[in-house]
């Protein structure tokens, strides 16, 4: 699971930095439990990038003041990079 962390944070390091401090508690509780969910669509063979894409969207709006089109490209992103991930660990599994 600590791939899909991984993925997740990456490039919002600044945006985390910039939240009030109840905010980032929150913001990070909230990518944990995404994180978790996308383990359990990857582990349940489930893996429907419109389901992750999702996910990633509704924890990324908790971003004060996010620009619509930032989030939906960074979402975008992530939804690829985890789909990426889940191809190459199913090659490894080959």
């Amino acid at each position: 699971m600590r791939a899909i962390e991984d993925i997740l944070s990456d490039d919002l390091l600044s945006l985390y930095v910039e939240m009030p401090p109840a905010s980032r508690a929150d913001f990070k509780a909230k990518g944990e439990e995404a994180a978790g969910k996308i383990r359990r669509m990857i582990d349940s063979a489930a893996v429907v990038a419109k389901d992750i894409l999702e996910v990633i969207v509704t924890w990324l709006k908790m971003i004060p003041g996010v620009n619509k089109f930032f989030l939906e490209q960074e979402a975008k992103i992530k939804t690829d990079k985890i789909l990426a991930f889940v191809a190459e660990q199913k090659k490894k599994q080959i």
